[in-house]
C-alpha cells in the first residue's frame, strides 16, 4: 500500500512538472509571435501608406459574411461604427498573396463614386492583412435568391442602372479597370436600394490570374485564356440581367467543365419567355460571343432608361 502511494504521489509530481514546462514553452510561443508581429515589416504601398494604415487593434471583428479565395470577410466594428472587413488568411503569406492584397488595396484607395463600395482604410502589418470597408446590410444575391422581396421589372431596371454608372466609372479610368467577377453576390444594397459594387480581388490593370473568375459569369475569351478588356465585365452583366428577371441562378449545379464548354459554343442561359423584346435584345447583345459587338455601359445605361 505503502508502494501505491509514493507512485501515486511520484505520478502526481511528474504530471504537475508536465503542466508547468507546458505553459513556460506556451509563454515562449506567445511571446515569439508577438515579436514577429510587432517587428513585421509592412506591406509597402506607392504613395502615402500612413494616411491609409489603421492599427489591428482597432478593430473588433464579429461574425464572418462571406469569403473567398485566401480571404475572408466579416462584419466588425471600427471605432463603434459598422464596418466590413476583407481579411487575409493564408498564414504563408507568400510573395503572391501580399500582391494580390496590395493590388487590390491600391485599386481601391482612389476609388470615390456613389456605386462603389469606399474602402475606409487598411491594416498592413503581416500577418493580419485587411482591408476595412463601408458596410451594407445585404447582397444583391440575398434579395433574389435568399429573400422573399418582390423584385418587379421597374425595381430591376433601377438596380441595373445603379450598376451601370458603377461600372462607367471604372471603365472610364485611365487605364480602365477590369472587375472581371460580376455577379450578384459581388453588388451590396442599402436600405435604400442603391446598389454598390464591391470586391476587386480580380481587378486590376494587368492581366494576373487571366483564367480566374467565376464559371457561370466568365465570357468566352475568358474560359479560352485569350487576351481581354472590359467587355467581359459587359458579357457578366448580360448573364446577371437575365438572373433579375429569371429569379434562377444562371449555370446552377453544372460542372465548371461543361459550363466552360457550353460558353464557348455560344450556349447561353435560357431566357423567360415574359422578358419584354427590349430588354430580351439588350441581354443577348451583352453576352454576344464577340467581345467587339457588345455594348459599352454609356450605352446599356442609355437603353435601359427607354424601358
Amino acid at each position: 500500500m505503502n508502494s501505491l502511494r509514493s507512485s501515486a504521489a511520484s505520478l502526481s509530481l511528474d504530471d504537475q512538472d508536465d503542466v508547468e514546462s507546458l505553459k513556460r514553452e506556451n509563454q515562449k510561443l506567445k511571446e515569439k509571435i508577438a515579436q514577429l508581429e510587432s517587428t513585421a515589416p509592412p506591406v509597402s504601398l506607392e504613395g502615402g501608406r500612413e494616411t491609409l494604415e489603421i492599427p489591428f487593434e482597432d478593430i473588433e471583428l464579429d461574425k464572418q459574411i462571406g469569403g473567398g479565395g485566401f480571404s475572408l470577410v466579416y462584419r466588425a466594428l471600427y471605432k463603434g461604427t459598422p464596418v466590413a472587413v476583407k481579411r487575409w488568411f493564408n498564414p504563408d503569406l507568400t510573395d503572391a498573396v501580399l500582391q494580390e492584397f496590395r493590388e487590390e488595396v491600391l485599386t481601391l484607395k482612389d476609388m470615390r463614386h456613389p456605386n462603389v463600395v469606399q474602402m475606409i482604410g487598411a491594416c498592413m502589418r503581416p500577418p493580419n492583412l485587411c482591408i476595412i470597408l463601408e458596410h451594407l446590410p445585404y447582397s444583391l444575391f440575398y434579395v433574389l435568391h435568399e429573400s422573399q422581396i418582390e423584385v418587379d421589372r421597374q425595381r430591376a431596371i433601377n438596380l441595373s442602372l445603379d450598376i451601370c454608372r458603377s461600372f462607367q466609372y471604372l471603365h472610364s479610368r485611365s487605364p480602365p479597370v477590369v472587375h472581371r467577377d460580376i455577379k450578384p453576390a459581388n453588388f451590396l444594397v442599402d436600405r435604400a436600394w442603391k446598389v454598390k459594387l464591391c470586391d476587386f480581388g480580380l481587378a486590376s490593370n494587368s492581366h494576373r490570374q487571366k483564367g480566374a473568375g467565376t464559371p457561370a459569369y466568365m465570357a468566352p475569351e475568358l474560359h479560352a485564356g485569350k487576351a481581354y478588356n472590359e467587355k467581359v465585365d459587359v458579357y457578366a452583366f448580360g448573364i446577371m440581367l437575365n438572373e433579375f428577371i429569371s429569379r434562377i441562378v444562371p449555370w446552377n449545379y453544372t460542372p465548371i467543365a461543361d459550363i466552360k464548354e457550353g460558353v464557348m459554343a455560344g450556349e447561353r442561359p435560357d431566357i423567360p419567355l415574359s422578358c419584354p423584346r427590349a430588354m430580351k435584345n439588350l441581354i443577348q447583345d451583352c453576352w454576344h460571343q464577340e467581345s467587339s459587338r457588345r455594348p459599352s455601359f454609356a450605352e446599356i445605361q442609355d437603353r435601359l432608361k427607354q424601358m
